[in-house]
Parts: structure tokens; sequence; C-alpha cells
């Protein structure tokens, strides 16, 4: 994540605000001792527009954070009114945006652990040929020949392809699919113009089905399909 931080002398929306940095609250406190700035930046109140770049995001980001439930809102010291910005303390909007972005992780690896479990269900396992075990040895290996020559020709004409050939590559959609959804909205947000709270539902939807997706491959791979 890029991390930039200036002072202009502007005003409205992009007016350096006073810099009298006011105390933290216990939970503030906390989020920035955990997720403290990096080392040589100073602490420093900042409007909205100086946020964005800070943290190398869109002001629509932004937007899009402030209108999330209070709980998970983005903290600010001045909420904005008509023609001046909102204000922020950059450590505190800084630990926010990081404790914000591990919590993303964890979803992130829920995601990729069920589909590795899924892969490892599709390489792992074996099919009982009830069949086959009324044969003697001989005969089995035999059956074991003749099953390996054919899956072999069957590669080779591309019949069928590895299962864990078709666990990679359905590893890499997913990947690409969560990705693509991840820009979804500030993209959109861009192009058609959206505004925060409608940004926030469209996230919203996109995060409920990302999370029915998860579920989805879960039951696939517990075999509660």
């Amino acid at each position: 994540m890029g991390f930039w931080i200036g002072v202009v002398d502007m005003q409205d929306e992009t007016e350096t605000p006073r810099q009298e940095l006011p105390p933290m609250l216990g939970a503030e406190r906390d989020l920035v001792a955990k997720y403290p700035l990096p080392e040589g930046v100073p602490d420093a109140l900042v409007n909205k527009n100086l946020l964005a770049a800070a943290l190398d995001v869109s002001t629509t980001t932004i937007d899009k954070w402030l209108v999330l439930p209070e709980d998970d809102r983005i903290p600010f010291v001045e909420r904005g009114t008509n023609g001046r910005s909102y204000v922020f303390r950059l450590s505190v909007a800084f630990a926010w945006r990081q404790a914000r972005e591990a919590a993303e992780a964890v979803q992130r690896q829920a995601s990729e652990d069920a589909s590795a479990q899924l892969r490892m269900a599709l390489t792992g396992g074996s099919i009982q040929d009830q069949a086959r075990m009324a044969l003697s040895p001989k005969e089995q290996a035999e059956a074991l020949k003749v099953e390996q020559a054919w899956i072999l020709a069957a590669h080779a004409r591309r019949e069928f392809i590895r299962a864990d050939e078709a666990a990679q590559q359905f590893e890499a959609v997913l990947a690409a699919i969560r990705d693509t959804m991840d820009a979804a909205p500030d993209k959109l947000a861009r192009e058609l113009g959206l505004g925060g709270a409608e940004v926030e539902a469209m996230q919203k939807i996109i995060d409920a089905t990302m999370l029915d997706a998860v579920a989805r491959v879960e039951e696939i791979v517990s075999g509660e399909t």
C-alpha cells in the first residue's frame, strides 16, 4: 500500500486542518499502538483529499468508508459540512485502514483455504471399485495396467484432465473472480460517478455474494451438498 502525506494551503475541501491534535480515545489509542504510522511519518490532522493521497486511494473510497455502519466507519475528528471537508487524524485513519486490510486478508485466506481443501479432496481421494475386490491379485494387476493405459491415452487426447490440473485451474478462476469483484466498486464509482451510498450498497451485495461462494465451496469440500 502506498503512503504519502503533504500539506497544502487551500480552502474548503482541500483546506489544511488546524494542527491541534486532540487526545485519543481508548479504542483509537489501542488501534494506533497495534498499527503505528511508518517510522519518520509525523501524526497530523488532514482533510479528505490529503488522506486519500496519503493512503493511495480515491476520495470516492473515502466517501464509501464514511457511510459504513458506525462501528465499521473510518474514524474522523470533525464531520464534514457543506463546503468544508471531514477532518481526520492521520495516525488513526492509517491504523483503521491497516486493521481493515488485516481483516480482509483473513477473509481472503479463508477463501483460499477452502479452495486448497477442495484441491486436496480432488487430488488425494480414491474411488473404491467394489468389482475389483472380487478379482485375484493377478487379475487386479492386469486391470490396473489396462486402466493406466486408457488414462494415458485419454489424457493425450484431452478427453479429460488430471484432478490436480483441474484444481489449479479452478483455484485460478476463483482468485480472478475475487480480485475482479474486489476492484468492481471503485471502478464502477469512477466510471458511473456513483455516490458513497450507492457504492456502499454495491459493496454489501458483492461481499454477500463472495461469502455465499465461500460457503458453497466449503459445503462441496465437506461433502454436504
